[in-house]
């Protein structure tokens, strides 16, 4: 009696085709994960501050996501398995981990020693801008991925689709984008979705018409690279009431700034420029980035310091941050000192490890 009364009251799901098949998938995850840790503990373990091998062992149970239960086609769209799991894996590092450092590894990679003077950025290691950068025209994302050049076909694969998603975190907000790929990912589970249903999902969460954006980093193989080409403040006196037979110094004088930037590059993506006066005061202008050059002009009391392009670095695809920025008085002593230091410390430790073993 008591054995059919619990077999009447149990609420254990039936056993569906789908419920089998992502039972297989996190069993698959684990197995992974295990085998990848097994492998990395052969060497010795690296010190705190440092993602090894927590990266590859988070990067490697995404797979069961966004390739297995998603089912992408990776022979054709190889982007959407790696390329998602690329970005994921990197705000997964550094929402749990940061901040990290650069890790080096010698004697065939068997000891570990922590670079605490070059640390870790979401954007350049984690979204892997620097290698995005050398392969950054091999191919248009569209095509298929078992055409592309092989020498630049992870760049396109991996780590441009980690830095558009990363931009598109920028220009909608992180709550958007966390809800376009959570939408994503429940609509198509098990149904092995196109780059256009990816697409369609993120106008319709987001509300906009993102097409635009998805031209230039989907269907072309455009490189983006904005930069602050000139910049000018100049002296402006201006005549009010004050006597002409006044001297020029007793009059009110007025700064006249001129900033200049250009899009070198053949993608087109909307920027703001900015410029800061020497009392800290700025101003900014928002310019849709389709031009060539653009021409902004601000008269103030106060002479302009510096001037700069997509400021917050929205745009993450720019291949060269170098011409971001402009200012009114040199930097490289700074800079000399900053980095010169830097090395010197890189080569200090070097030669401590060299003696060590001398």
């Amino acid at each position: 009696m008591n054995r059919t009364n619990r077999s009447n009251t149990s609420t254990t799901p039936p056993l569906t085709k789908d419920r089998v098949r992502t039972a297989w998938v996190a069993r698959s995850a684990v197995l992974v994960t295990v085998w990848f840790t097994a492998v990395l503990s052969a060497q010795l373990p690296a010190p705190a501050g440092t993602t090894d091998p927590e990266d590859v062992t988070v990067h490697e149970a995404g797979h069961q996501f966004w390739y297995g239960i998603v089912a992408t086609n990776e022979f054709e769209n190889a982007w959407m398995d790696e390329g998602i799991n690329t970005f994921a894996t990197a705000r997964v590092m550094q929402e749990r981990y940061a901040p990290t450092y650069t890790l080096t590894r010698y004697f065939g990679g068997f000891v570990p020693y922590l670079m605490r003077d070059f640390p870790r950025s979401r954007e350049r290691e984690g979204d892997r801008l620097g290698t995005y950068r050398t392969g950054a025209k091999g191919d248009a994302q569209s095509t298929p991925s078992w055409q592309y050049w092989p020498g630049t076909a992870g760049s396109i694969t991996y780590d441009k689709t980690a830095l558009w998603l990363h931009t598109l975190e920028r220009m909608v907000g992180w709550e958007v984008l966390q809800r376009i790929l959570s939408t994503y990912f429940m609509r198509f589970q098990f149904k092995h979705p196109k780059p256009q249903d990816f697409f369609d999902v993120a106008n319709e969460v987001s509300g906009r018409d993102l097409t635009w954006f998805f031209d230039q980093v989907y269907r072309s193989s455009n490189v983006f690279d904005y930069g602050v080409d000139a910049l000018r403040s100049d002296i402006d006196v201006i005549d009010g009431a004050i006597p002409a037979g006044v001297k020029t110094e007793l009059r009110q004088a007025s700064y006249r700034t001129q900033v200049i930037v250009r899009r070198y590059g053949e993608g087109i993506f909307p920027v703001d420029v900015r410029v800061v006066f020497e009392n800290k005061e700025e101003v900014r202008w928002h310019w849709d980035g389709r031009d060539r050059w653009k021409r902004f002009e601000v008269e103030k009391p106060v002479r302009a310091s510096f001037a700069q392009v997509d400021p917050e670095h929205v745009l993450l695809l720019d291949v060269r941050y170098t011409n971001n920025s402009l200012s009114m008085e040199p930097q490289s002593a700074r800079a000399a000192r900053k980095w010169s230091l830097a090395w010197l410390i890189w080569l200090q430790d070097h030669l401590l490890t060299y003696g060590f073993f001398v």
